[in-house]
């Protein structure tokens, strides 16, 4: 039978009760804006096992930017009534990412974040979808800068029932697994970590694994001329009859077929913690097997956690 989800929320008050000796210098952003609930529960978590953390996020929704950005144009800047440590821009996250790191970071510590979390993104970033998304792309911004970084993405998280809380608590055992190391990622590199529904699956059935992109995604962009027929009333989508993008389902995306059974795209609808390694490298390089050598390290650093899932590494 499964368990309510408040069990592993409870679980993630008594696990934040102990601080680790190796606490890291953390920045968190994401596309969602500042004020969203995953963001929120991600901060609070990392306080409580504590690491030193500010936020640096977009003033507001900024999903499917990319790594755009716009320059030589003002990007005020403001910090949460309620907590000084809360930044946000006025910009994309990419933007919000730079903000973090060229002024905040120098400010609070006077170098670069040991880790810079992006997310958890309310849906997940997984194959075809994630050159487009925001969250994605403001993790490649920081890995871009030497810094480490990881891109997380789950549930449409919500403070009123605790699901934002278990999202967090799903990503706590990877940065526990990670902070020993120096640095906590290859340099070049970073990871993406797609959640699964905490609707669909209880915490008990739920294991890490190490997964590639791939295309695969439940959900993918594609231009139509009528938008109309791709309303979606119970989400309070309702779309004209023009041209513009919507949404489709994979099959009917006209995407190349991907038949790899660890794409993170499926394993994350098996109910996985999906991880894959996130080359931020662009262009054409000379083979010289750093990405082999980048997952074998990632993966020795997880290895307890690949083999014993969440529910062993809490007991």
């Amino acid at each position: 039978m499964r368990k309510p989800m408040y069990r592993l929320a409870s679980l993630l008050v008594a696990g934040s009760l102990s601080v680790h000796a190796s606490a890291l210098n953390i920045m968190v952003t994401n596309d969602d804006g500042y004020e969203s609930p995953n963001l929120r529960a991600l901060y609070s978590a990392l306080k409580a096992d504590g690491h030193d953390v500010f936020i640096s996020a977009p003033a507001d929704e900024q999903s499917g930017k990319a790594a755009s950005f716009n320059y030589f144009y003002p990007s005020p800047v403001d910090q949460d009534a309620d907590d000084p440590d809360i930044h946000f821009v006025h910009g994309t996250p990419m933007m919000a990412v730079l903000y973090g790191l060229d002024v905040l970071s120098k400010e609070r510590w006077g170098r670069q974040p040991d880790l810079v979390l992006s997310g958890i993104n309310a849906g997940h970033n997984v194959g075809i979808m994630n050159p487009t998304s925001g969250t994605v792309g403001a993790a490649v911004t920081a890995i871009r800068r030497g810094i480490p970084a990881i891109a997380l993405s789950g549930d449409h998280g919500s403070d009123r029932d605790g699901s934002s809380a278990i999202l967090a608590s799903l990503v706590m055992p990877v940065i526990n697994a990670l902070e020993e190391n120096t640095p906590t990622l290859p340099e070049g590199y970073g990871l993406n970590i797609n959640l699964p529904s905490m609707r669909k699956f209880a915490a008990e059935e739920i294991t890490y694994q190490i997964t590639t992109a791939g295309n695969f995604s439940a959900n993918v962009p594609v231009f139509v001329i009528n938008m109309a027929p791709y309303s979606v009333p119970e989400y309070g989508i309702n779309l004209p009859p023009l041209p513009g993008v919507v949404f489709t389902d994979y099959d009917s995306s006209g995407a190349p077929p991907d038949s790899n059974p660890r794409s993170e795209g499926r394993k994350v609808e098996e109910g996985v913690i999906a991880i894959s390694l996130l080359d931020a490298r662009y262009g054409a390089t000379t083979y010289d097997y750093s990405a082999e050598k980048a997952s074998y390290l990632v993966r020795s650093s997880l290895s307890e956690l690949l083999s014993s899932g969440w529910g062993n590494w809490h007991r």
